[in-house]
C-alpha cells in the first residue's frame, strides 16, 4: 500500500525594508518559474540551521543583500507540486532592515525595492501581499514609538 502522507518542507525568508528620506521601501525578487511575478526571498531551512539563519542566508543568495532581523512576521502554509509530487510548504517570514548590497542580481533574478503604494500594482501571490501589509504596518507602528 502506498503512503498518502504528503511531505512537509520548512522554508524561511525575509521582507527587507529600508527608509529612504522618510519613505519605506520593500525588497522583492522575480520568481524563477515566472519572471512576471515578484516574490519575497525565501528558501529551504538546511539541517542544523535556525529559521532566522536560513532567512538571512536566503536574502543574501536570492537578493544579494545583507540585512538584520527586526521581528518575526509569522508563518504561512501552502500546497505545491514539484516534479509531479504534492508537497506542503511551511514558510516562516521575518521583517528585516536593509544593511548593504553585496551582489547584484544573484541567481539571475531581478532585485528591486518598491514603495508600499508601488507594491499594490505588482503581480504577487496573495500570501506575499498579506505579509507585505503586515511588514508595512510594523514599520509604521515602530516609527510612532
Amino acid at each position: 500500500m502506498m503512503s498518502t502522507k504528503i511531505p512537509l518542507e520548512y522554508r524561511a525568508g525575509g521582507i527587507v525594508c529600508r527608509n529612504i528620506e522618510g519613505r519605506y521601501e520593500f525588497l522583492l525578487v522575480t520568481s524563477n518559474s515566472n519572471r512576471e511575478r515578484w516574490i519575497i526571498p525565501a528558501g529551504h531551512i538546511e539541517n542544523g540551521e535556525t529559521a532566522e539563519e536560513a532567512a538571512l542566508r536566503e536574502v543574501v543568495e536570492e537578493a544579494g543583500v545583507c540585512a538584520k532581523i527586526l521581528l518575526p512576521l509569522g508563518n504561512f502554509r501552502y500546497s505545491w507540486y514539484r516534479n509531479q509530487q504534492h508537497i506542503h510548504i511551511d514558510t516562516c517570514l521575518f521583517l528585516m532592515e536593509y544593511e548593504k548590497t553585496i551582489m547584484v542580481n544573484p541567481e539571475g533574478r531581478d532585485v528591486r525595492f518598491f514603495s508600499y503604494p508601488e507594491i499594490q500594482s505588482l503581480n504577487l501571490w496573495d500570501e506575499s501581499r498579506e505579509f507585505l501589509r503586515r511588514a508595512y504596518e510594523a514599520v509604521l507602528s515602530s516609527k510612532k514609538n
